[in-house]
């Protein structure tokens, strides 16, 4: 769950300016605690609607249903279950990969 929660709490801040970085600290603290809640709410649900592993669909699809409202490009049905979330901000620069698992310990 503090993977999900770090993965959120990143893409939340991608997009503050660079002359507001002294900043970022703070505003990072108020985006944890506004997201907190958000993420308490998914992990209940996801423990209460358990899935068989690689047969997640449900989880697949809220999952992908999220990312593409945070403005993401989604694409899922990698390796039957999997899901691909793209922000991309038009910005030169280097590319960063994250990986996330579904394993939910009930």
């Amino acid at each position: 769950m503090k993977k999900i929660f770090s993965l959120l709490l990143l893409l939340s801040i991608v997009f503050i300016p660079e002359n507001d970085a002294q900043s970022l600290n703070d505003k990072a603290d108020r985006k944890a605690v506004a997201l907190e809640k958000q993420v308490i709410e998914w992990r209940r649900h996801f423990h209460e609607n358990p899935e068989l592993s690689n047969r997640e669909f449900e989880t697949v699809k809220l999952i992908a249903e999220e990312l593409n409202d945070m403005g993401l490009d989604v694409d899922t049905g990698i390796a039957k279950t999997g899901v691909i979330g793209v922000l991309d901000t038009g910005k030169p620069g280097p590319t960063i990969a994250m990986r996330a698992d579904i394993f939910l310990w009930v």
